[in-house]
């Protein structure tokens, strides 16, 4: 199942109402599905990524069948002195 990824423009304003905003981050514009018995996750380009996030996609697998995500799968490092850092 493809679906388009929701991608960000811009635009001279903020949209008003109840909105919520991220920080932006480079990382893997990513849809995620949770099915009845597994997950799968696709680029914007439709392609399968699952087996590049099996992190992401093992702990997906705690959500309630049904759920789909649309967002950043991005990879945080923590340093030393307990910090994190996108790498």
């Amino acid at each position: 199942m493809a679906v388009d990824v929701a991608l960000a423009r811009p635009v001279t304003q903020l949209p008003t109402g109840p909105w919520a905003y991220e920080i932006k981050v480079d990382g893997h514009r990513t849809v995620l599905w949770r099915t009845e018995d597994s997950v799968r996750l696709q680029s914007r380009t439709s392609r399968d990524v699952t087996a590049l996030w099996t992190d992401l996609a093992v702990a997906a697998m705690r959500l309630p069948p049904g759920v789909i995500l649309d967002g950043e799968a991005v990879v945080y490092l923590s340093n030393a002195d307990g910090n994190t850092r996108c790498p």
